[in-house]
């Protein structure tokens, strides 16, 4: 299966000088656990969830420190006509849980771990009696993940 049939095109994106404080809002927000950082028009760098606990860890004041100083520089990336397996294994070699996905040098959207997972768990592509066409049928996926009650 290619990426592009589980990527997310919606994409958060920030620039280099904003605040861990603004990241961190935005990612709660939408419920993201990574934010592409875009300087000027190109493609500077991912911040994820990993980076916002190394900053904690740090000591770092959010709302003062740059996202530059934890972002991730030269982000692997995926495309859209790749196989989604490949891309998995790209993300296990380099130690990622989510990518950036580009065509043709411009950041179209987001795949994650969790996205590719989705595709070994949920059942196989049926193929159609009447045209042939193979299509998969998921169910509708929750994004958001239960809130614990006090």
């Amino acid at each position: 299966m290619k990426v592009s049939s589980v990527f997310h095109p919606a994409v958060t994106c920030l620039g280099p000088d904003a605040s861990l404080s603004e990241a961190a809002s935005l990612m709660r927000a939408g419920e993201f656990g990574s934010i592409a950082i875009y300087e000027g028009d190109r493609l500077a760098g991912i911040l994820t969830e990993t980076d916002m606990v190394r900053a904690v860890a740090d000591h770092r004041e959010p709302a003062s420190t740059k996202v530059s100083n934890y972002m991730s520089r030269e982000p692997v990336t995926a495309g859209l006509d790749e196989d989604s397996m490949e891309v998995a294994e790209r993300m296990v070699r380099n130690g990622c849980r989510h990518l950036p996905v580009v065509e043709q040098g411009r950041l179209v959207g987001m795949v994650s771990a969790r996205d590719l997972l989705q595709i070994e768990a949920w059942p196989p592509a049926r193929q159609s009696a009447t045209t042939g066409v193979a299509s998969i049928e998921h169910p509708v996926r929750p994004r958001r993940r239960p809130r614990l009650q006090a």
